[in-house]
């Protein structure tokens, strides 16, 4: 990797990972966690915690590397079980991912250039959408590095093959939608093949394969041993080798996330008001801008390069848009893509006119103003608000209130007092996370006669009606709120009610 020796750039770069690095770390606990976060932090909990092992599952799990990489976080900041486990640390391991991920366009400077990749990892930094996701304990962001690393080191000047095999290996120790991006990067190729087919005709394959076999066979023998040794837990379960293949087939994704075609693009690309305007709109048109531009810049050497990243990019999005299946976070490696190709519209920018480069200058440090106050909404004011559409079925704040208001009930309480904690219905998550300093919980699926001697309960919709007629005369029921339109309601046992009430406590649940 070639090192920068212009001062102003070198400041350009401090300037773009400072920025990074403030919008994926301010106030990072400050968010309610979500139903996601909270069901990786429980896997986490299983690997970090001395007294149990954690084991792969390939129905209901994604892939082993966002627990194994959050580990050390947690060890050194003291954590080593569910209830010490904490939001700020799990969510430094994505906050590094996402801030990494601004640093790779670095590897493509000497076949770019300077600008062009300063361009693409300030979009990178500033883009709300993997800003967002950056600061959430999920796989994307480290799916997202992988992907663009592992695509970046294949084609630079000097192919890293055994390091791209390497981060290939870690996607699919990620998550298993890896497959998608194998899939888009194999029909890019094609693509490119067609337009190229009268040159490869033409080529000795009898001495090309001898010169590529090695190389390949490096790739995919790194891809796969770095991908076992996550799955089998550095080799002391081989039986996870054989899930991480079995979890394609019988992976189960819950329901209710079924969305049209348009969904992505709408939600990009479409701009649209709610308490701001949400839109990224003006990276896609400088990504088109890159495409369009090789067509009449033939000659360029990396026109190639140029057309397969938009043809992986564009393929993405057609796969993830066929797929009823649809989350806002699936987007994160196909837009990161789409920020890299952005950059490389900027190509031959020292030798345009001064008009035009004061232009462009002027255009872009727009796109990113845009991009930083949108960012800065996302993940502040509208961090769990449903008019953000990244805040994908986000955790009510009430939710953080019930905890500290269940800290100071225990305090003015006998030790023990509100349990044993009940939680009755389906689709509880993250309640769990909020519960975990209860020793003693029960999650039932069906109302037992036994919840109405639990001093807590906490009920979910389906069953509210009955859990009223069943504890009516003995509990005090209090609504809340526990994600988006999902509600739930807290019951306290009576007497405990009036302990709480006669011991005036400065606020209510």
């Amino acid at each position: 990797m070639k090192t920068p020796n212009n001062p102003w750039i070198i400041l350009c770069w401090l300037v773009v990972i400072v920025t990074a690095s403030f919008l994926r770390f301010e106030h990072l606990a400050d968010r309610p966690f979500h139903f996601d976060e909270a069901t990786g932090a429980r896997i986490t909990s299983q690997r970090i915690n001395p007294h149990t092992h954690y084991h792969f599952n390939p129905e209901h799990n994604h892939g082993p590397l966002l627990s194994a990489a959050a580990s050390p976080v947690c060890t050194i900041a003291g954590e080593s079980s569910w209830k010490s486990l904490t939001k700020l640390s799990l969510r430094f391991t994505t906050a590094i991912v996402g801030t990494l991920l601004v640093l790779v366009p670095l590897l493509w400077r000497r076949r770019f250039g300077d600008i062009p990749m300063l361009a693409s990892a300030a979009l990178l930094a500033t883009s709300p959408l993997l800003v967002y996701y950056s600061r959430m304990y999920i796989h994307e962001m480290l799916l997202t590095l992988c992907g663009v690393a592992a695509l970046v080191l294949l084609l630079c000047e000097k192919p890293r093959y055994v390091l791209a095999g390497i981060f290939v290996g870690l996607m699919f120790a990620t998550k298993e939608s890896f497959a998608i991006t194998m899939i888009a990067w194999g029909a890019a190729g094609l693509m490119l093949a067609v337009g190229e087919w009268k040159k490869l005709k033409m080529l000795d394959w009898r001495n090309t394969l001898q010169h590529v076999w090695k190389p390949i066979l490096l790739f995919f023998s790194a891809a796969v041993i770095t991908a076992t040794w996550f799955y089998t837990d550095a080799w002391r379960n081989p039986a996870g080798a054989w899930d991480a293949v079995r979890t394609f087939f019988i992976y189960k994704t819950g329901a209710g996330h079924d969305k049209a075609f348009s969904y992505y693009m709408e939600m990009l690309l479409i701009p649209t008001r709610g308490g701001i305007w949400w839109f990224e709109t003006p990276v896609f048109v400088l990504a088109a801008t890159a495409l369009i531009l090789t067509y009449f810049q033939e000659k360029r050497v990396n026109t190639r390069i140029v057309r397969f990243l938009a043809f992986t990019t564009l393929i993405h999005f057609l796969i993830y848009s066929a797929i009823p299946y649809k989350t806002p976070w699936l987007m994160c490696l196909p837009w990161a893509y789409t920020c890299l190709l952005a950059g490389l519209s900027l190509q031959g920018f020292p030798h345009w006119k001064k008009s035009l480069k004061t232009l462009a200058a002027l255009l872009f440090l727009g796109i990113l103003f845009h991009q930083v106050r949108t960012t800065r909404f996302a993940t502040g004011r509208f961090a769990s608000d449903t008019r953000n559409p990244y805040a994908y079925t986000p955790t009510s704040r009430d939710v953080e209130s019930i905890e500290q208001w269940m800290n100071e009930l225990s305090n003015t309480l006998p030790p023990g007092a509100l349990e044993p904690v009940a939680v009755v219905g389906h689709e509880y998550w993250p309640l769990p996370w909020y519960l975990r300093h209860f020793d003693s919980i029960g999650y039932w699926p069906d109302p037992d006669p036994a919840i109405e001697q639990c001093p807590l309960v906490f009920a979910m919709p389906e069953f509210v009606d009955e859990m009223n007629k069943r504890l009516g005369k003995t509990h005090i029921a209090l609504p809340r709120s526990l994600r988006a339109q999902v509600p739930v309601m807290l019951y306290l046992r009576n007497d405990l009610w009036e302990t709480w009430m006669s011991s005036e406590p400065s606020q209510t649940p």
